[in-house]
């Protein structure tokens, strides 16, 4: 006898479409800041300082507090609905595609070293050191963004370590990209901020123009210092990019009331070991709401308990960080004045000039954009070695929040008497455009990047200080315990197929 279908139960009143329901923000910043405690442990076993049995009960407690700290978070504000992390993952993975992770597309060639390192961690025992003359050498490069995609690698291989690379710097775009939508209350008003966030850059066009040099050439070459394009930093340098713009979001939604300060400043100290620079440019955010939390008497335990345990957890990899650091050495640049100027006026004062005019007094304004011009008029004269990483990497943060600072006055109509500012912003960020544009033009016109063959001391011959150092200047606490010793053979070609690089000013060292 045939039966009848059972009806269709009808959704409940106030029932929400699976697209349509929110994650709070709070734990997408509990996820982020396992994912950071979770590197730092990975380290530890990269040192040989843990088993990997300890490894994966040290990352399942990680995950069990994870869980507790989502469940007891307050949620201070809407969070983001899953259809806009979907949508935020999507151009998150798009972005990396075409920055070159997974060799889909170009990739610059500050990827033949980090191709090489991440090579050389997936492929070779844990813990490890190069057997090169006079005396071996050890990683001392910031591994932050390495280590789990590496993990992965020593059970699935080389190309599976770069695809997990991808993925994992796509979900933290993703949440990047998520919680800075949620500072923004309308559809229109985030996409336009993600359009800046992502789009954001220096007028490098205009300082090309004066410097006499193609627009074609990489923009960001046109002077002795450097800020870098948040495209540019994506497809660059991308664990200096996430660590600052994670870090810089956080202070954001702290500073929005959407974060406690426990869940602003605990996250900080594990960003060392994606970016030890991009965390000293966060340091002036972090003294600010810690000062004024002392101002409104509203400091709790919380907030000092917790960062703390962080700090201790990143002692380790501070100390790993510190191994031969004296070699690389750090001073005051001396830049001639005019070319300051001119630098500062074409990368943030056109920028700078109009909030100050009309955004001072909103949300992102007061303490927060003095706080902005003054890291980015003083970075410059920072140098650590003889280039400019330093400039770029410890401005990431203050040029982010810069960047929503600029996208929260153009998300609505200018008041009377105030369009003249809100146009120049306009037209800076057009003008700006044309960096990231070439950007990816290069992305999709050059040669995919080829597969690498070459461990890093036959991509950089004799090594540099910045990546290793002498085992023997490893602290006891940290160093290795009887390594792996893997002695570089690289006589074949470094990889299968064309690296052309983009044409460069290269500006003289910086002393």
């Amino acid at each position: 006898m045939a039966t009848s279908a059972a009806p269709q139960a009808a959704l409940p009143t106030g029932s929400t479409r699976l697209g349509d329901r929110t994650v709070a923000p709070g734990i997408l910043v509990a996820l982020l800041g396992g994912w950071l405690a979770l590197d730092n442990i990975l380290l530890w076993r990269f040192l040989g300082l843990i088993s990997t049995g300890v490894t994966a009960l040290l990352a399942l407690l990680v995950a069990g507090l994870v869980i507790w700290i989502a469940r007891r978070v307050p949620d201070r504000g809407n969070g983001p609905t899953l259809r806009l992390l979907a949508f935020c993952a999507g151009i998150a993975l798009v972005v990396f595609l075409l920055g070159g992770e997974g060799r889909f597309f170009y990739a610059t060639t500050d990827w033949q070293v980090r191709g090489a390192v991440l090579r050389d961690m997936a492929l070779n025992p844990w813990p490890f050191v190069y057997d090169v003359a006079p005396s071996p050498q050890m990683l001392r490069a910031p591994l932050g963004m390495y280590l789990a995609p590496a993990a992965v690698g020593r059970v699935g291989g080389q190309y599976a370590a770069e695809l997990a690379l991808l993925v994992q710097n796509s979900l933290i775009l993703a949440a990047i990209l998520a919680l800075g939508a949620t500072l923004f209350s309308t559809t229109r008003a985030r996409v336009i901020a993600l359009t800046i966030l992502i789009g954001f850059s220096g007028l490098d066009a205009m300082g090309q123009v004066l410097a006499g040099q193609p627009i074609s050439w990489n923009a960001e070459r046109w002077s002795v210092a450097v800020y870098s394009s948040h495209i540019s930093q994506l497809f660059w340098t991308p664990p200096h990019c996430l660590a600052g713009w994670i870090g810089a979001l956080l202070y954001l939604l702290w500073r929005d009331n959407r974060l406690t300060l426990a869940g602003f400043l605990t996250p900080l100290p594990l960003l060392a070991l994606w970016s030890p620079l991009s965390l000293i440019g966060l340091m002036p955010f972090a003294a600010h709401a810690g000062i004024e939390a002392l101002r409104k008497g509203s400091l709790n335990p919380a907030a000092v308990i917790a960062p703390a345990a962080a700090t201790l957890m990143a002692i380790p990899a501070l100390l790993y960080l510190a191994t031969g650091s004296d070699a690389v050495g750090g001073s005051a640049a001396a830049l001639p004045l005019h070319q300051y100027i001119v630098f500062e006026i074409c990368e943030v004062g056109l920028y700078l000039l109009p909030l100050w005019f009309i955004g001072r007094n909103a949300r992102f304004g007061g303490a927060t954009l003095a706080i902005v011009t003054l890291v980015l008029l003083v970075v410059p004269y920072g140098q650590v070695g003889q280039s400019n990483d330093f400039t770029m990497r410890a401005s990431i943060p203050a040029l982010v929040v810069l960047a929503f600072a600029v996208a929260d006055q153009l998300v609505k109509a200018p008041s009377p008497g105030k369009r003249l500012w809100w146009n120049l912003l306009v037209a800076s960020l057009a003008i700006g455009a044309i960096t990231p544009a070439f950007e990816i033009w290069r992305a999709v016109t050059l040669p995919r990047a080829p597969h690498i063959r070459c461990s890093y001391f036959g991509v950089v011959p004799g090594g540099y200080m910045t990546y290793v150092a002498p085992l023997s200047r490893a602290p006891s606490l940290i160093a290795p315990r009887d390594p792996a010793r893997f002695r570089p053979d690289d006589r074949q070609p470094c990889w299968d197929g064309p690296w052309p690089g983009p044409q460069l000013f290269i500006a003289p060292e910086r002393h």
